[in-house]
């Protein structure tokens, strides 16, 4: 069940709000041929957006010593931005711990899946985001992508949720999604595919959202890192 974030906004849904019964009750199993195959869809991607004061590409690639020196983003101060994020302000249980630090959180992540694996967060948000979009297409049935098989369902709640960068995006959907080749599954807010490729933001540790890059490529097990560095 969908555990409701309380936001002191009222914007415009933007996220898809179509709800697929999959896991109310099991579905009979699907003839191989009749599994429709997603792999071509294609899902709006943010364009890149260079800020002139900081340098920090939203929607892009950036260095995480880059990252590491940020006082801000959007045009909105990291203490203010941290200040939202803590449990409580913009959702019950927050974005953040209580204690942790936006940029250090930012450089760390981008460490691993910009510099260790070299990948990028917006390769990864847009396949979250496919994700959500033909689980409510396939309506519940088994699908493929990426030449796996997956199962997924988006549901929704009456409260929605905006983002804490005031950039505009909201929803109140909730994607879970089976890979059914290695019964790994993700559970994920429709705001985390927006949150992940213009930012590269998965959440903080220490909030039960936290859609950490690792997990997530447990699931999109066809993501292959483009190089393994140790980090130092």
């Amino acid at each position: 069940m969908l555990v409701p974030r309380v936001t002191k906004l009222a914007l415009q849904m933007v996220a898809p709000m179509i709800v697929a019964a999959s896991y109310v009750q099991p579905l009979p199993a699907q003839d191989a041929k009749s599994i429709e195959d997603f792999s071509r869809i294609e899902v709006k991607a943010v364009a890149p957006e260079t800020d002139p004061k900081t340098g920090f590409v939203i929607g892009g690639k950036n260095a995480t010593s880059l990252i590491q020196g940020l006082t801000e983003i959007y045009g909105r101060r990291i203490g203010d931005l941290e200040k939202d994020m803590r449990p409580g302000a913009y959702a019950t249980k927050g974005f953040l711990g209580g204690e942790e630090r936006l940029v250090e959180l930012l450089a760390e992540d981008n460490g691993y899946v910009v510099d260790e694996l070299g990948l990028t967060h917006q390769e990864l948000g847009r396949h979250l985001r496919a994700l959500g979009e033909i689980s409510n297409k396939a309506g519940g049935k088994e699908f493929r992508y990426q030449g796996r098989r997956f199962k997924g369902s988006v549901r929704v709640s009456r409260w929605h949720q905006a983002s804490p960068f005031r950039d505009g995006t909201i929803t109140n959907g909730l994607t879970i999604v089976d890979n059914l080749d290695n019964e790994k599954r993700l559970e994920y807010s429709l705001l985390m595919p927006d949150l992940i490729e213009r930012y590269g933001f998965y959440e903080g540790k220490g909030t039960p959202y936290r859609l950490d890059p690792r997990k997530i490529l447990e699931v999109l097990d066809f993501v292959k890192p483009a190089q393994v560095k140790p980090r130092p």
